[in-house]
């Protein structure tokens, strides 16, 4: 009996010092990179019109269709429970602008563009398992694919998210981002000819939200 309960004990000792060190290779990691697809969705906005058929002021809305995205991160750990990341996030797409009369609406190709920088709490919930909540800060780009200008501005987004390490450096990623560029001055998007635009009021918010996924290798 006594021989059976040293067995076990040294079986569940080396179990546990199995565990420790296969939970300190994954921990040791200073920071990852990510590559992420999936579908961006919302982004509608009041603006007023110039020149619109030969009028002014017309107003209306002007709106991002809902389409794929893009995007690549790179993150360095900064404590076991926090992250800073660096963000790019792209989504070729069309804008449609439609008046609030009887004229017809007007669809242009466009690329949304976001550089944000992120900090993030981490929840690890088993081993290889983590979900994180991040805050993020920078900047947000419509641009044009005719000739009109590209409009930037200030921007700020919400993130959760779940990731799985799949091997030592290998995991997947599963989130969810809430974007938000601000209007705080207002602003135009001005054709190059013609004097055409598309004039926003001061203020003015614009919501976009997306859903993804994809892989990060950890370093």
């Amino acid at each position: 009996m006594k021989k059976n309960n040293s067995k076990i004990f040294r079986f569940f000792l080396l179990s546990i010092i199995l565990i420790f060190i296969s939970s300190q290779s994954f921990s040791q990691n200073k920071g990852e990179f990510s590559i992420l697809s999936g579908y961006q969705m919302l982004g509608s906005v009041q603006v007023y019109n110039y020149n619109y058929y030969g009028n002014q002021n017309v107003d209306g809305d002007l709106d991002i269709n809902d389409a794929a995205y893009f995007s690549a991160a790179i993150g360095i750990n900064t404590s076991r429970e926090t992250m800073a990341e660096l963000q790019y996030i792209f989504q070729p797409t069309n804008v449609t602008f439609s008046p609030y009369n009887s004229f017809q609406s007007t669809t242009f190709g466009a690329d949304v563009h976001y550089i944000l920088a992120t900090g993030y709490y981490i929840k690890q919930f088993s081993r290889t398992g983590s979900g994180y909540a991040g805050l993020s800060i920078g900047a947000a780009g419509l641009v044009p694919q005719n000739n009109l200008d590209p409009a930037w501005r200030f921007a700020f987004g919400l993130t959760l998210g779940l990731k799985f390490l799949l091997s030592k450096n290998i995991g997947i990623k599963i989130q969810s981002q809430g974007l938000f560029p601000i209007q705080w001055a207002g602003g135009t998007l001005y054709a190059g000819t013609g004097g055409a635009g598309y004039g926003i009021s001061a203020g003015t918010s614009i919501v976009q939200i997306n859903v993804g996924g994809g892989l990060y290798y950890a370093f």
